[in-house]
C-alpha cells in the first residue's frame, strides 16, 4: 500500500466542487475509489462544514 494525495473536481450547475484527500491504497485506480467513498461519508455531515479559504478574483 502507499499514500496517495487524490484531488477530485465535480462541475456543479453553479460552479466547481474540489475535494483533496489522502488514502492508503495499492495502485491510482484505487486510490480514486477510496476518495470518493471519503467524500461520500463527508457528505452525510455536509451541515457541520466550514470553509476555511478563499481565493477571491474580480472578473
Amino acid at each position: 500500500m502507499a499514500s496517495f494525495k487524490v484531488t477530485l473536481k465535480a462541475d456543479l450547475k453553479r460552479g466547481s466542487f474540489y475535494w483533496v484527500s489522502t488514502v492508503e491504497a495499492s495502485n491510482a485506480d484505487e486510490a480514486v475509489i477510496a476518495a470518493e467513498h471519503l467524500f461520500m461519508a463527508e457528505m452525510e455531515n455536509s451541515a457541520d462544514w466550514n470553509f476555511s479559504d478563499s481565493d477571491i478574483e474580480e472578473v
